[in-house]
């Protein structure tokens, strides 16, 4: 009988590589015939997703959109303040070796910073800076050897790891459609200026094969009442969603999944009720919802062999496995005051507090990480100004967080997701305003594990003259390094064997210089 290699296959999801750069998208954005002209441009704004990533030959090819939100004052004075929202189209070709085609690859954009020129009344150029952030990973299915068959006597070495084994990604796309009623006390609607949505209340489980998430859409509203005096007016909704996500092979014991959401497409449309009049909202908003599933394994791993009898011959690979050391949430909650610029109008009301999260550092020392970044906050309000009825505060708000880690060390990998849980303000006075948020902070430490893999095992004959030749009794004094199982494969013999001639125990130590006896084997 020859010799069997047995054991089992794991799934490893390999980086191929990563890349984080920049590109500016330039767009001519032209007022629709039903706007009347641009006179000056109160507020740009917007975001940006990727709708698609594709990989290619050494690169990663982008699809992505940009939503612009621009508010404007009129020429027209029954019209003062307008709105323009549009989505304009990018690629990008991010350069990223050894990638082919077929791997998996995955992209993340925002927009870094937006400038614009108006060109005329009619046109304005707009220039963004988009941020991109890629990763290109493989599937790759490695077997693992546990143990060998076949040969009488054979002597096999074996260790345990664990492994975090992929079980696999899914992208799908959760649709959001409402009608929603304009809270009572509010005038209704004469137009639309902007809609804002935020994600808030993320929560995600694991289970029976599916990933269940939740979260709540907040949207904020930004509208020209439909009154005598054609005023601007703010409401907020909470829209509550679920999506059932299907995951073969996940369970609640899973060791680490990574979701994210993204805003996509998003229409927002007034609508009459019963009466006549505009006073609901229709809005339809897609989110992109990307989930990446890990379960950890602990395997068996046979790592030498060899026979008392015969010569085995083995072939050995270093295999890379990642271990999920730690994975920990907090929270840091922000409580800053803000007071607007000094050229900058009142504060009548709050209409909206945007934030974005930017990740500045993260460390790992012993047993701890600390994470330090920066929540970008823009303080949209109504003014107490005609010719500046709205405006945007921008301030940038600094954090810093220490987590008590057990088992993190110095060069581990940290891998540190961020999120605002929630938001809230008040105004201060007509020149200040409270900002609250709660930012939850999701951290995973790992680390890599190089293993020796056996990939091939022959059997050969012993050299009959060389085995005759070895004494009957061999005394050897151990060196620095040396283990009872590499002497007792030097000298063709059993660890068992060593252990029975010199009275030793199984778990105890050798110290360099010991007196081994070793027998020969007959």
């Amino acid at each position: 009988m020859s010799l069997e290699l047995v054991g089992e296959p794991i799934r490893i999801n390999r980086t191929v590589g990563e890349d984080s750069t920049q590109t500016i998208v330039e767009n001519d954005i032209i007022v629709p015939d039903t706007k009347p002209d641009i006179a000056r441009i109160l507020l740009l704004d917007g975001d940006a997703w990727v709708k698609g990533a594709e990989a290619a030959a050494d690169r990663v090819l982008v699809n992505g959109s940009v939503r612009y939100k621009i508010l404007y004052i009129s020429d027209d004075p029954e019209q003062p303040v307008k709105s323009i929202t549009t989505v304009s189209t990018f690629q990008y070709a991010m350069e990223i070796p050894d990638t082919r085609q077929g791997m998996q690859c995955r992209v993340n954009c925002d927009i870094e910073h937006l400038e614009y020129e108006i060109l005329n009344s009619r046109k304005v150029n707009v220039k963004a800076i988009i941020s991109l952030s890629g990763k290109v990973t493989e599937q790759v299915e490695q077997y693992i050897t546990g143990d060998l068959t076949g040969l009488d006597g054979i002597q096999i070495l074996k260790n345990r790891a664990a492994a975090n084994t992929y079980l696999g990604d899914c992208r799908t796309e959760c649709r959001i459609s409402e009608t929603l009623d304009i809270p009572v006390g509010k005038p209704a609607i004469y137009e639309i200026l902007r809609n804002d949505i935020k994600i808030t209340g993320r929560e995600y489980r694991a289970g029976d094969d599916k990933i269940a998430v939740r979260g709540n859409l907040n949207i904020s509203t930004l509208y020209i009442a439909d009154n005598e005096n054609r005023s601007i007016q703010f409401m907020e909704h909470e829209i509550p969603f679920t999506r059932m996500i299907d995951m073969p092979g996940i369970d609640e014991t899973c060791s680490s999944s990574s979701i994210d959401i993204s805003i996509g497409e998003a229409f927002f449309e007034a609508e009459e009720d019963g009466d006549g009049e505009l006073r609901r909202l229709n809005c339809d908003v897609m989110l992109d919802i990307y989930a990446q599933c890990y379960g950890r394994k602990e395997i068996e791993l046979a790592e030498d062999a060899y026979s008392p009898y015969s010569r085995v011959n083995i072939d050995k690979e270093e295999l890379l496995l990642d271990e999920l050391v730690s994975e920990n949430t907090s929270q840091v909650t922000l409580r800053e005051s803000i007071e607007v610029d000094e050229n900058a109008p009142d504060i009548s009301e709050l209409f909206n507090v945007l934030g974005k999260l930017s990740l500045s550092s993260g460390e790992i020392t012993d047993d701890r990480v600390t994470v330090e970044g920066v929540a970008v906050c823009n303080v949209l309000y109504l003014a107490s100004s005609e010719g500046q009825p709205v405006y945007c505060a921008d301030r940038e708000i600094p954090f810093r967080q220490s987590i008590d880690v057990k088992g993190a060390r110095e060069g581990m990998d940290l891998d540190v997701d961020m999120e605002i849980e929630h938001y809230s303000y008040s105004i201060v006075n007509s020149r200040e305003v409270e900002v609250r948020l709660v930012i939850g902070l999701k951290t995973k430490v790992g680390k890599q594990l190089s293993v020796p893999v056996i990939v091939n095992a022959q059997e050969q004959p012993l050299d009959e003259k060389r085995a005759s030749a070895r004494p009957s009794i061999i005394i050897y004094f151990t060196q620095p390094g040396d283990t009872l199982w590499k002497i007792a494969k030097r000298y063709y013999t059993t660890v068992d064997e060593i252990l029975k001639n010199n009275d030793l125990y199984e778990t105890e130590q050798i110290a360099p210089g010991s007196r081994i006896i070793i027998t020969k084997r007959l």
